[in-house]
């Protein structure tokens, strides 16, 4: 693949992947489940060639890499379409309708591409609801019910923007910019932790969740703590990878 329209935001491979493979593990996936996974990879490599199309890569991208985009964008689109109907046709009549939520979201980032206003923490958080939302077509396809299936999109989706904002605050240190997000930053991570901490104890049927999601959140906690420098954007993000990896050793093996 032409590596110009590979997706740039590395962050977002974690924020989709995580959710489709939680989507498995916590139940017991077919052909269904499989290929919602499919399609939402191929849905997900697809977008960067319209952000190019768009322009919101910039204007000599836009010329120089346009006629190869379109292209991508052709095959990645009618393969995460079939992928996709495929999976629908496949899965149980509750995972269809589930998989309306994701899409819902994904036609919310519509304006938000066109506008090339990506990095806005409104166009973060459709995105991230997106992505974690993934986890309900793919799991409900493999049985998943109750805590297991509502559970971790939500986990997913509050340590997601509790890392995105702990993130903007980095940035508005040095820069100065949106000088609220800081304290905002400093506020919602022990917030979410406590409402964890909280959840776990006085529900059993969402303990395991609960304590999965501890894991992420007391990292980004931390981070937010010792005020990095933008410089170390690298070693946060690896941070928050391997937190949520832990958080979903906790989630399947309890």
């Amino acid at each position: 693949m032409n590596k110009h329209l590979i997706p740039r935001e590395h962050g977002a491979y974690a924020e989709l992947g995580f959710p489709l493979l939680s989507g498995l593990l916590v139940a017991s996936p077919g052909w269904a489940s499989y290929l919602f996974v499919v399609a939402a990879l191929l849905l997900f490599f697809a977008n960067e060639s319209v952000v190019v199309l768009v322009g919101a890569r910039g204007k000599r991208l836009q010329e120089e890499q346009g006629p190869s985009a379109r292209r991508l964008l052709m095959r990645l689109g009618a393969l995460g379409a079939l992928a996709g109907l495929a999976a629908l046709a496949l899965a149980p009549v509750s995972a269809r309708w589930l998989a309306l939520v994701p899409a819902a979201f994904a036609l919310c980032l519509v304006p938000t591409v066109l506008s090339k206003n990506l990095k806005s923490l409104g166009g973060e958080a459709i995105a991230a609801a997106a992505f974690s939302s993934m986890h309900l077509p793919v799991a409900a396809a493999g049985g998943a019910q109750g805590a297991l299936l509502w559970g971790p999109p939500v986990m997913w989706f509050a340590t997601t923007m509790v890392a995105t904002f702990a993130v903007h605050a980095i940035k508005a240190r040095v820069t100065g910019a949106k000088p609220w997000v800081v304290p905002v930053a400093a506020f919602m991570a022990p917030l979410a932790l406590a409402a964890a901490l909280a959840v776990a104890w006085a529900l059993p049927s969402l303990r395991a969740v609960a304590l999965a999601a501890c894991l992420p959140l007391a990292g980004v906690l931390a981070l937010d703590r010792l005020a990095l420098s933008p410089k170390k954007l690298k070693q946060v993000g690896w941070t928050v990878v391997a937190a949520n990896a832990l958080a979903i050793t906790v989630l399947v093996t309890q």
